[in-house]
C-alpha cells in the first residue's frame, strides 16, 4: 500500500507539472536567449523553471528563477566534444583509467564555462568531476 501512495502521489506531481502554466517571464526570457531552441519540454518546482531543450546537435537544459532570471544551463557533450584541455588534464589526473559516464558544458551568470564529468570504474564507483575553463579539476 506505502508503495501505491508513492507512485501515485509521483503521478499526481508530474501529471501537476504538465499542466502548470509557466509564467510568460520566464517563457520570454528563455526566448530571447535560446531563439531557435527546438523540442522544449518544461518542468518546475519550489520557485524555479527548468526546460530541457535542443539547439542544433546539442541537448541543453537551463534554469530560471520565477522572476525570469536565469540561473544556469548545460550542455551536454560527448566526449570527444570536451576542450583539449579537460582531456588532457583528465589524461593526466589519477581517473585516466575510468569510463566516462557523460559530460556536460556548465555555464552560470558572470563566469566562464566549467566542465562536469561523470566517471566510473567497474559497476559501483562512480565520481562527479568538475574541471574549470583552463581545463583544471577542480575536485577529486
Amino acid at each position: 500500500m506505502k508503495k501505491l501512495s508513492c507512485l501515485l502521489l509521483s503521478a499526481t506531481f508530474f501529471a501537476v507539472q504538465a499542466f502548470a502554466k509557466i509564467p510568460a517571464k520566464v517563457t520570454d526570457a528563455f526566448q530571447a536567449k535560446y531563439d531557435g531552441a527546438t523540442n522544449v519540454e518544461w518542468k518546475h518546482g519550489l520557485g524555479k523553471y527548468k526546460a530541457n531543450f535542443n539547439m542544433g546537435e546539442y541537448q541543453l537544459q537551463a534554469k530560471f528563477d520565477k522572476e525570469g532570471k536565469w540561473l544556469e544551463s548545460e550542455k551536454k557533450l560527448k566526449k570527444d566534444k570536451l576542450p583539449t584541455t579537460v582531456k588532457n588534464s583528465l589524461k593526466k589526473s589519477k581517473y585516466n583509467q575510468w569510463a566516462i559516464k557523460s559530460s556536460y558544458e556548465e555555464y552560470l551568470p558572470n563566469r566562464k564555462p566549467r566542465y562536469h564529468i561523470v566517471a566510473a570504474k567497474g559497476d559501483f564507483k562512480r565520481k562527479s568531476l568538475l574541471f574549470n575553463h583552463e581545463g583544471q579539476l577542480m575536485n577529486g
